[in-house]
């Protein structure tokens, strides 16, 4: 089964690779990016950290 701390890391990964390819697009700023990311990491309550 799965658990919530599981779920919130999951849609924070699904979040944050949707931001990588607005950014790799040009669609966003990579300090925009950069906001973005931990906004949706405080968010979610993920306790990931991406290394970019």
């Amino acid at each position: 089964m799965i658990a919530v701390s599981q779920t919130k890391s999951a849609n924070y990964l699904f979040i944050v690779a949707v931001l990588k390819s607005m950014r790799d697009g040009g669609v966003i700023t990579p300090a925009e990016y950069e906001r973005a990311k931990r906004y949706y990491q405080k968010l979610t309550g993920s306790d990931l950290v991406i290394a970019d």
